[in-house]
């Protein structure tokens, strides 16, 4: 898979830094993703649902302060209070999310405020691309 409009973390630490600042654990993998492709933009936007619905990724959320798209904007402002851990928005608004509380990858649908466990993301590939580094 192709990544483009990926973004250098102005800090290489920021991602673990703001996980620690809130008290999230993630999957290693998972954050080796987020760090690796800051705000990028993937070739695979396929996103299904376990309801089968499908969804366009967009782009993974960047830790930088000053990017378009930015953790700093909707956490812990809108997730705070839950369990979803936003990675990644899609083309509609929605966001892409590790439920850490199931340890699992959800869609939140901001539009009947509902989550929607995803079951095929091409994303999953990439982390398992990492494992293998």
């Amino acid at each position: 898979m192709e990544w483009k409009y990926v973004k250098k973390l102005k800090n290489p630490n920021d991602v673990v830094e703001f996980l620690r600042k809130y008290n999230i654990v993630l999957p290693k993998q998972l954050v080796t993703c987020m760090e690796r492709f800051n705000g990028g933009r993937p070739s695979e936007k396929e996103i299904i649902t376990i309801t089968s619905r499908e969804y366009v990724f967009k782009t993974m959320l960047s830790y930088n302060s000053n990017d378009k798209d930015t953790i700093y904007s909707v956490y812990p402002g809108v997730f705070g209070e839950t369990d979803w851990y936003p990675l990644a928005s899609d083309a509609a608004g929605n966001f892409v999310c590790y439920d850490t509380s199931n340890k699992k990858y959800v869609l939140y649908n901001h539009e009947i405020d509902r989550v929607e466990e995803i079951i095929k993301m091409a994303l999953f590939s990439t982390i398992d691309e990492l494992i293998e580094d």
